[in-house]
């Protein structure tokens, strides 16, 4: 479980160390996934400072994202 946990800190981090002022990730709930023996399911935020982004890439595992607060 720990694996997919790391997977996806760094997929949120990965390019973060790029751009001046980095992301806040944190995470909200981590729950195995019964139906998926050792799969898990991970939710976290991530908050951009004003200004920041996060370069277009891609994710290897299945995810589901939400925006729910837009700025421009």
């Amino acid at each position: 479980m720990t694996f997919t946990k790391l997977i996806l800190a760094l997929a949120c981090l990965m390019y973060s160390t790029l751009v001046a002022q980095e992301a806040k990730v944190t995470e909200l709930m981590s729950k195995d996934l019964a139906q998926f023996p050792g799969k898990e399911g991970l939710m976290i935020t991530v908050e951009y400072p004003p200004g920041s982004s996060d370069p277009i890439h891609r994710h290897k595992h299945m995810g589901l994202f939400m925006c729910s607060k837009a700025r421009s």
